[in-house]
């Protein structure tokens, strides 16, 4: 499912949720999402536009929760018992993250 969410689903929602966004011209970020024991999933956003591509986990993860939680969160839902889910990366970034992905 998270293949499937990352390769067919997510590259057209981006352009939805990144319609939102309103960036600054020189403002960037980065929001890995990872699931301990496999590849983390990267959104990325400027002003030109978002990304989503799967990557080795490295240095802090934006949110970090189960599987099941992260096709959610890629499919722009939140899991019923928010502790299945944890961020050390302070609320903007993943907000940001968030809204990037709701053009589901």
């Amino acid at each position: 499912m998270t293949e499937h969410s990352v390769v067919s689903g997510g590259r057209p929602l981006l352009v939805k949720g990144h319609a939102g966004l309103n960036l600054g011209p020189e403002e960037r970020f980065e929001g890995p999402l990872r699931t301990p024991g496999t590849d983390d999933v990267v959104v990325t956003a400027d002003v030109d536009g978002a990304h989503i591509h799967r990557a080795a986990p490295e240095g802090p993860a934006t949110i970090e929760s189960d599987a099941a939680v992260r096709v959610l969160l890629l499919w722009g839902r939140r899991p019923a018992d928010p502790s299945r889910r944890h961020s050390s990366a302070g609320p903007d970034t993943p907000r940001k993250v968030r809204a990037l992905l709701s053009g589901y």
